[in-house]
């Protein structure tokens, strides 16, 4: 099977396409087309029509950044979908569209996929309309589609701002742990399990199409987290924590992933401690 992939050099999309050639799928980037605009048919001329899949990770997701220049975010999110809609329906393949947190602040929790949508930063704004644009193209080109609604995928990845990328940096360098604020509650998935989803989707014939929530389906607060680092580290500092909460930050999100685990027959591998261990010892051989 031939894959094609956008986002390959960010973090989703890379750990992606090590998984698909892991077990030898052949793994084409769409980068340099879905950069392109979307009405340069010339462009769209040299892209590949033999895919298999599309699997559409890129994405400008810094919320910080989408605060400063929403116009960029929604222009450049929604654009690079497009393309990527046009790639797969020259390919006649399926497309898998990564979205995000899309609800808001939570009208009633464990969140299932009938939650109502909404926005509360320009990045979650332009994953809910990318979804609705996949949906409405897909349903008049037939062209088969997956939503993913990711929630907290973490890994080997340095991304400055992000918690578990923060603490880990801090353990590494054997820093103090400081918490802007210790309250908010978040569901994390390790990018192993999000692996090992891709490729059961991917394997499915016929293409079991919808809207999935993905995450473990368990939420901790960000010093539950913090102190866990600091046990699995074995440091004997204390976390500092501060009072310095996110404007219109979300103080709950666990999510139900019964939907996503039921039709594909997934279900994650990696607590929250084995992988934050795993990726402990990886920092310390780095």
């Amino acid at each position: 099977m031939k894959i094609g992939i956008t986002g390959q050099g960010g973090f989703i999309g890379s750990n992606v396409a090590q998984a698909l050639l892991h077990e030898s799928y052949e793994v084409v980037s769409l980068d340099k087309y879905t950069r392109s605009c979307a009405a340069d048919n010339r462009v769209l001329n040299e892209c590949p029509d033999d895919l298999n899949w599309v699997l559409h990770f890129a994405a400008s997701a810094s919320i910080g950044k989408s605060f400063d220049n929403p116009f960029y975010t929604y222009a450049n999110n929604l654009e690079s979908t497009i393309v990527a809609l046009n790639i797969a329906y020259r390919s006649r393949s399926p497309f898998l569209f990564m979205s995000s947190y899309v609800y808001g602040k939570p009208r009633y929790l464990p969140i299932d996929e009938k939650h109502p949508v909404d926005f509360v930063n320009p990045y979650m704004g332009s994953k809910i309309i990318g979804e609705e644009i996949c949906r409405q193209i897909c349903s008049m080109l037939l062209i088969p589609l997956i939503v993913l609604r990711g929630f907290n995928i973490y890994g080997n990845c340095k991304i400055p701002g992000r918690l578990i990328s923060d603490l880990l940096e801090s353990a590494h360098n054997r820093m103090p742990i400081v918490l802007n604020d210790p309250l908010p509650k978040r569901d994390y998935l390790y990018i192993k399990d999000f692996q090992l989803l891709i490729l059961k989707i991917i394997s499915q014939n016929p293409v079991k199409t919808g809207t999935y929530n993905v995450g473990y389906g368990h939420s901790y607060s960000n010093l539950e987290v913090a102190e866990m680092v600091r046990m699995l580290a074995g440091s004997k500092n204390t976390v500092t924590v501060q009072s310095h909460p996110r404007p219109q930050d979300i103080l709950d999100c666990t999510v139900n992933v019964n939907l996503v685990k039921e039709t594909f027959s997934w279900l994650p591998i990696y607590s929250l401690e084995m992988g934050l261990s795993e990726l402990l010892k990886l920092n310390q051989q780095q």
